[in-house]
């Protein structure tokens, strides 16, 4: 268990589906940009949603797999829409305007982000051993991914618009969910089609160019659009399933997970002839943020055993103790959330 609202297989069920989702729609989402120049982030996204929503239409009017037709009310479904839009939105204009290291340092501010607005509106708080965790993920993740830092004023605007509409984005995934008593199917069903709406109108004046692309002849550049609306379909729900099993934090924890999973896929398949500064410092980096994802792990299950009354103790026990039957605080966003489509 990781606490009782983190509890049971299905938590690593959905972690695992999303990591392998998400990793494998990143992978194609490059090969058509790569390959076939389809660089319209927006448009595919749009088609994501579009697929998502259809699909899951389909599996609520049927009651295919249990599900029940059950959506949000339309204030709340359009704002949660809308953010999650100018999530994805904001998140490319930053990469855009900004370097690939200062893109890198504006997703690690997620988190702090999250905890931020946490604090704020409802008080939570986290454990320092929490805390401490999340520190070293964060410091690894940066040590192997951030090189150059540039970035404009508007540019630094931007990356802050696309900060606090992810953190918010991701936040009400989970609290949404609970507040209206969705399931991961219903809340991604009630959000896809008003997203879709959002990217589209988002897409007309910033990817025009769409309509010059010359698609391949042999239409295999479509064919690997249709396999990442495939994709998408399932990856969405697994993201909501994820955030309302656990919480935004930990949701971002899997996120800086799967960077590492891809930094170190490509080093081991596509090792270097020698190994450079460059991959010392990628590999330092890697060890110190796996060390802080399996720290915050191991305690987020010792502060759940500690929730349930267990007399249970932590590695960090001899230099921060605290109490071993309940945590000092309540831990972050506890009703345990880039965007429901992953970006290249």
């Amino acid at each position: 268990k990781m606490g009782s609202k983190e509890a049971g297989p299905s938590v690593a069920v959905w972690a695992i589906g999303n990591v392998v989702l998400s990793v494998s729609l990143v992978t194609v989402n490059k090969i058509i940009m790569k390959s076939y120049g389809f660089n319209f982030v927006l448009v595919l996204s749009t088609c994501h949603f579009i697929a998502t929503g259809i699909f899951l239409e389909c599996i609520t009017r049927f009651g295919w797999f249990g599900a029940t037709p059950k959506v949000m009310p339309a204030k709340d479904n359009w704002a949660t829409a809308a953010v999650g839009a100018f999530s994805i939105v904001f998140m490319n204009l930053s990469l855009q305007q900004n370097s690939i290291g200062f893109y890198q340092i504006t997703k690690l501010c997620i988190i702090p982000t999250v905890m931020v607005v946490d604090f704020l509106k409802e008080g939570k708080t986290q454990t320092t051993r929490v805390y401490l965790s999340l520190c070293l993920l964060l410091i690894g993740v940066g040590v192997a991914t951030v090189t150059d830092v540039e970035a404009s004023a508007r540019g630094m605007l931007t990356a802050f618009v696309a900060v606090v509409s992810t953190a918010q984005f991701q936040i009400w995934q989970g609290s949404k969910q609970k507040q209206y008593g969705l399931t991961a199917i219903q809340a991604t069903h009630s959000v896809a089609m008003p997203q879709a709406c959002v990217t589209f109108l988002a897409a007309l004046p910033l990817e025009r160019s769409i309509v010059s692309h010359t698609f391949d002849p042999k239409y295999m550049d479509v064919a690997l659009i249709i396999l990442t609306c495939l994709i998408a379909m399932v990856m969405n729900v697994t993201s909501f399933g994820l955030i309302g099993k656990t919480s935004a934090t930990t949701f971002q924890v899997v996120g800086h997970a799967k960077t590492c999973l891809i930094i170190l896929s490509g080093l081991v398949f596509y090792p270097p002839p020698y190994f450079s500064m460059t991959e010392i410092k990628n590999l330092l980096g890697l060890g110190i943020a796996i060390l802080g994802m399996v720290l915050y792990g191991h305690i987020k299950v010792i502060d759940g055993k500690r929730a349930n009354g267990e007399d249970a103790h932590d590695c960090l026990e001899a230099c921060l103790p605290g109490p071993s039957t309940a945590p000092p605080t309540p831990m972050a966003n506890s009703d345990e959330g880039v965007p429901m489509v992953s970006k290249s």
